[in-house]
């Protein structure tokens, strides 16, 4: 018994067995629609993909190809509708084509025509998006100005003769699409609330499409309006300002010894500030210093706002009357702190430390490990990133350590109170004018005792 036939062999023997009807000029049309199919969807990714840049010096050439690009680019809407048009006419006359070579192949040889019909509709899509589609748009993605340049005379022919139904498609999105706008906003849904950015942004994290650093911003961004200067100003207490009875030199010296380039200027007490001196007024009197000043020559105009004022709005007034810093009062009129545009701008973007600002490593002295000096003005934040604690600071309507003794404690303490908080064994050591300075602050373990000194600080014991 002879051998069985290879499925090749017997493909061939078919194929010289039966006539298949397929005219040469088939077969070149369906290349010649396939080139143009790539030409086309090329151009598309050229022409959108020049940048200023490319159009600036296309400007400046008389040659007729940068003056037909320009010409196309001039009407964006145009020059795509017409690019789509050709792409999807050439596609589908492409795949007629190819649909009529297959049916008279399958009958040709025979075979089933909905198997042909099948295997020909996977070539063809396959065909289609490699040549026709991935590669041309590789290579005018890489290269857009010299394909626009050789594509950029057909395409305009192209384009004028294909005007009126150009014409008439552009203005009837124009309609559909004024139409659904005003659909959109009268009975579509309201914009997102604060609220729903916050959980969407939370979802981007949870499955990896936003960044931690990313999530931060946003939130900070969603909180940026409903945070009041009350939350970011300089407490009156800490405020470095210049009495009118000061003498240059003592204001040099003041300038000198902060770092601060703008101080408040205030008449009799802190409550009555006339004005804020910019450092840069001092200069011109260096080497002729005056023995009595005119310091209300010298300030200029203070900003006062209120404490529940909001940030953005705060900014928004930075921007106006061209400050950086604005006197925050009380209901009573009383200055209550100090705030600068510095402060504002890192509710956005995170601290913002130059060579004058205080380190939170520069608040906590170590004494022994397990066992810390902090300045009480660090804030909780700070602390838990420094000690690797986790206070619930969200949940705090305090910010800094003296704020939280003050809280355990519900009245002025007094140097040598203790309190217990958190795994916190919190001493007072220093009060100064009612006010806590530094808190020696041991780290305990949950049963109480002294955590191992040769532990990091928040880490559990073993077992």
């Amino acid at each position: 018994m002879d051998p069985p036939e290879e499925p090749f062999l017997t493909i061939l023997h078919s194929v010289q067995a039966h006539e298949i009807a397929v005219a040469p000029w088939q077969i070149i049309v369906l290349v010649l629609l396939l080139a143009a199919s790539a030409l086309v969807s090329g151009a598309e990714v050229a022409f959108f993909s020049l940048s200023a840049t490319a159009r600036e010096s296309l400007g400046v050439k008389t040659d007729r190809a940068s003056t037909r690009i320009l010409k196309l680019l001039g009407r964006p809407r145009h020059l795509l509708i017409t690019i789509l048009v050709l792409n999807t006419v050439i596609n589908v006359s492409a795949a007629i084509l190819a649909a009529l070579i297959t049916e008279s192949v399958a009958d040709g040889l025979g075979f089933s025509r909905e198997l042909i019909f099948a295997l020909e509709v996977v070539a063809l899509t396959f065909v289609l998006l490699v040549v026709s589609e991935i590669t041309p748009k590789l290579i005018a993605s890489r290269y857009p100005v010299p394909y626009s340049r050789r594509v950029a005379g057909p395409l305009g022919i192209l384009y004028k003769f294909l005007y009126p139904i150009v014409a008439l498609l552009a203005w009837m999105l124009q309609s559909l699409q004024a139409l659904l706008k005003r659909w959109w906003i009268s009975n579509g849904p309201e914009k997102l609330s604060p609220e729903d950015l916050r959980v969407m942004a939370d979802i981007g994290k949870a499955h990896g499409t936003i960044e931690a650093e990313e999530h931060e911003w946003i939130s900070s961004l969603l909180e940026f309006g409903d945070t009041s200067v009350r939350a970011i100003m300089i407490n009156r207490l800490d405020i470095v300002a210049l009495p009118t009875s000061a003498t240059f030199e003592e204001a040099f010296k003041l300038i000198r010894t902060t770092g601060h380039s703008r101080l408040p200027v205030y008449r009799s007490h802190l409550d009555d500030v006339k004005g804020i001196l910019y450092a840069k007024d001092l200069l011109p009197l260096l080497n002729a210093p005056q023995a009595r000043m005119d310091w209300y020559a010298k300030v200029r105009p203070p900003m006062f706002v209120p404490l529940g004022k909001k940030l953005d709005d705060l900014l928004t007034d930075f921007q106006q009357q061209k400050t950086h810093l604005a006197i925050v009062v009380d209901e009573y009129g009383g200055t209550a702190g100090l705030v600068t545009l510095d402060d504002v701008l890192e509710e956005v973007v995170g601290e913002i430390q130059d060579e004058h600002d205080e380190h939170a490593g520069d608040l906590i002295e170590m004494i022994t490990p397990g066992e810390y000096r902090i300045d009480a003005r660090i804030p909780l934040d700070e602390l838990n990133d420094e000690l690797q604690l986790s206070l619930p600071t969200e949940d705090y309507s305090f910010e800094t350590l003296g704020g939280l003794i003050f809280h355990l404690a519900g009245a002025i303490p007094e140097a040598g109170d203790i309190a217990v908080h958190e795994g916190l064994h919190l001493q007072v050591e220093q009060v100064e004018n009612n006010r806590i300075r530094s808190v020696r602050v041991r780290l305990l373990m949950p049963d109480g005792r002294d955590a191992p000194k040769d532990r990091t600080p928040g880490q559990s014991e073993g077992p």
